[in-house]
């Protein structure tokens, strides 16, 4: 590196002696030296090395000076003991300790590994596990996620790491508490290619969507709900894609396959709402419903998601259903009471605030009247009255009339 430089620094050209002007006198006691050539060197790196030119000496301290700088930086990035940051700050740190031989394992792979999982405590809390998940898909916790996704089939690593890409503040009662960092150890067994959906078949996609349904739940367990969500989501593509992805003439879904759907869309909603995201979650449980009608824990879960979104008469709705299937459930009955309650509070309300509004109205015409010198009786009330009633007079006298009449013609006959 300094024998580059040096040569760089020698190949620099020379400023060239000025020019004799022409007009100016020469003494003849004083003859102008011509410069000989200097004959070019056969190694211009000897001869620098060994006739330094002006400045060369600063040039190879300052060199000196950054090599060692470059090595120091060297040493920092590249530590002794193997450990490389993933994400930096040692927040995250990934060590190989065997090397492996197969490909690189790479996202949306169905990825297998056999772990260890120890504590700052030096406590294993997870011995030998052997694990399958789908890389890049929350599957797994992010330490593992993100480690593995820098491997090759056949290679052990350890990897450290902050709580945040463990178990985060909420921990994995009760081995694991909160804010717990961790350490895995890991070989990287195998991976393969995720099949598309249309290309499998019903107990594959069962498999897969069921394991992620499991790990949905353990999440939810540790109130996890996005997390749990995302699996959800995920087991949802494989247990209930849409039919189009299937294509024409697919057969259809067994009793066990309908039922893992049910259940999954259902749990989705319960997340959702855990989150309060209305919409998601009820077409979640509107799909659940699509699939089994009577299922009183999605009109459970739809009505409390309706009310949530402050739409109680869609909540009422769900509910009614759901007494009308299960008229023995204590619970939706005792939620329906409240509901119905709530719609009429509400009703009371809107009527009170109606009643407001009103009475407003009539204070504005009074006040109005007042400034015009008039009283609204005056302006109107006793005007109307006698309008409407005229025709009742007028009715009241022909009757009158008819009866004296009829009257004086019985007697004329009686008389007769």
């Amino acid at each position: 590196w300094y024998q580059r430089r040096v040569r760089v620094a020698a190949a620099q050209p020379v400023a060239a002696a000025e020019p004799v002007t022409a007009t100016e006198p020469v003494a003849a006691t004083e003859p102008v030296a011509v410069a000989e050539p200097v004959a070019p060197a056969s190694d211009p790196e000897d001869d620098v090395i060994a006739k330094p030119s002006e400045g060369v000496a600063e040039v190879k301290s300052e060199l000196i000076a950054e090599e060692a700088d470059a090595e120091e930086v060297t040493k920092e990035e590249t530590p002794s003991d193997g450990w490389v940051q993933i994400l930096g700050n040692d927040s995250i740190k990934r060590r190989i300790k065997q090397a492996g031989t197969g490909p690189n394992v790479e996202k949306g792979q169905q990825v297998t590994v056999r772990y260890s999982l120890i504590l700052a405590t030096g406590q294993t809390v997870d011995d030998n596990v052997e694990l399958t998940f789908e890389l890049g898909e929350g599957e797994a916790i992010d330490a593992l996620d993100l480690a593995t996704n820098l491997a090759k089939v056949g290679e052990t690593f350890e990897v450290t790491a902050e709580s945040r890409f463990g178990y985060g503040t909420l921990g994995r009662p009760p081995h694991i508490k909160p804010s717990c960092a961790v350490l895995l150890i890991v070989e990287v067994l195998q991976s393969e290619d995720t099949p598309d959906v249309s290309e499998m078949t019903e107990q594959e996609r069962v498999r897969i969507g069921d394991r992620k349904r499991k790990i949905g739940n353990d999440h939810f367990a540790r109130y996890d709900y996005e997390r749990a969500s995302r699996n959800y989501r995920g087991a949802c593509k494989f247990l209930d894609p849409p039919s189009y992805k299937l294509g024409e003439g697919a057969a259809p879904a067994s009793p066990e396959l309908k039922e893992l759907q049910m259940k999954t869309w259902c749990n989705l909603a319960f997340s959702e709402l855990k989150q309060e995201k209305c919409d998601p979650g009820i077409v979640a449980a509107n799909r659940a419903l699509e699939i089994e009608p009577t299922s009183t824990k999605a009109l459970y879960r739809k009505g409390k998601l309706y009310e949530l979104k402050g739409e109680l008469e869609e909540a009422e709705k769900a509910l009614k259903v759901a007494v009308k299937v299960d008229p023995e459930s204590q619970g939706c009955k005792q939620y329906l009471a409240e509901i119905s309650k709530k719609i009429a509070n509400q009703k009371k309300q809107q009527q009170r605030m109606y009643k407001k509004m009103f009475n407003l109205e009539e204070e504005k015409k009074a006040a109005e009247a007042a400034k015009a010198g008039t009283t609204p009786t005056e302006k109107g009330r006793d005007t109307s009255w006698m309008e409407s009633a005229i025709p009742m007079v007028a009715g009241a006298v022909a009757v009158g009339a008819f009866a004296v009449a009829a009257y004086n013609g019985i007697r004329g006959v009686a008389s007769w």
